[in-house]
């Protein structure tokens, strides 16, 4: 019955997009390119996390070169407008999550939020290459390169359109990538299962795109005190959080999960809960969240002195599984 429900919604808004993606083929609709800064856009076809912000964060963290680079976002989930400039005492509300996780990673880099990208691109500070995050259907302004994520577990090319799957666009979409960053995957890939995927962005491009795998690890909780707490209570807001608690529940014993949804904003009386929850923990229990929800909660903790004692979050970053040389070489010739 939900798929019947689903079905027809997902035509219509497959019908939709694919008629947006023409008028932007045939240039009916206007899309602007830039000498300078060269333009680096990193994005996906599915809604929710694919494993964007970890890209972008290993971009600029193993850069080949002396590019100035900087970091443009729409800024999602906060509830300002226009053009501005992350600073490092911005707060979520005012710039959204993952912008304000870039500055606090990268506080000499320009961060810039604007939801009209052309317009952001035109103020920002001068860069030499500019890294769009989640702009790959924003097709009025054009990148040099588009870098289209797709979890492994979860493949563009199996989903559906939403709302009955999860894709902004129809799987077709892909041929617009010049290259394809598989997420999340196992740390050992056979021949096989490397085949089965460029076989799924095969029958999507029928033509063969350059693809990366890349995969997910965690280090060492950070938070108040160096001694860390051997039973956790956790929560994410998150797309998906799965990753998170796994890899949680070997550090320490779970005494709780709680899965708030993506981009989740804290209301008071959660934050007073957290704080009360906090209040009474022994010494060797603690919270542990993801970065992303770190941040959002930063601004709040001068108020919460007890959850601000109790707060851990858990640092993530991207790893090629292989052909990481290649992945530079390639993008210095494209």
């Amino acid at each position: 019955m939900k798929q019947l429900i689903t079905f027809l919604p997902s035509l219509l808004f497959g019908l939709i997009t694919y008629v947006r993606n023409k008028l932007y083929d045939w240039g009916i609709l206007p899309s602007t390119s830039f000498d300078k800064p060269r333009i680096l856009v990193v994005g996906n076809l599915s809604v929710g996390g694919t494993g964007k912000s970890p890209l972008v964060t290993y971009l600029v963290q193993n850069w080949r070169g002396d590019d100035r680079l900087g970091i443009l976002s729409r800024g999602y989930g906060r509830k300002t407008k226009g053009y501005l400039d992350v600073q490092m005492d911005s707060t979520a509300e005012e710039v959204g999550d993952e912008p304000l996780a870039y500055k606090t990673l990268f506080p000499e880099l320009p961060v810039v939020v604007c939801e009209n990208r052309v317009k952001g691109v035109q103020q920002m500070p001068e860069v030499d290459v500019l890294l769009l995050d989640d702009a790959f259907q924003h097709r009025s302004i054009k990148g040099a390169i588009n870098l289209v994520c797709s979890t492994f577990s979860q493949p563009f090319y199996t989903d559906s359109m939403l709302p009955q799957g999860r894709l902004r666009e129809s799987a077709k979409g892909i041929k617009r990538a010049d290259a394809v960053i598989v997420t999340r995957c196992p740390s050992i890939l056979t021949k096989e299962q490397k085949s089965n995927f460029a076989q799924g962005v095969l029958r999507n491009t029928k033509e063969e795109k350059p693809i990366f795998y890349t995969s997910v690890r965690y280090g060492k909780p950070q938070g108040p005190r160096e001694y860390l707490p051997s039973k956790w209570s956790l929560f994410a807001g998150i797309a998906d959080p799965k990753p998170f608690f796994t890899y949680a529940a070997s550090i320490g014993q779970i005494q709780e999960e709680v899965v708030y949804s993506d981009h989740h904003r804290f209301t008071e009386i959660e934050l007073l809960e957290l704080e009360q929850q906090a209040k009474m923990m022994a010494g060797d229990e603690g919270f542990l969240t993801t970065h992303k929800d770190y941040i959002r909660l930063k601004a709040e903790l001068a108020q919460l002195p007890n959850l601000a004692n109790h707060l851990y979050y858990l640092p993530m970053e991207m790893y090629f599984i292989d052909q990481e040389e290649q992945f530079w070489d390639w993008l210095g010739k494209n």
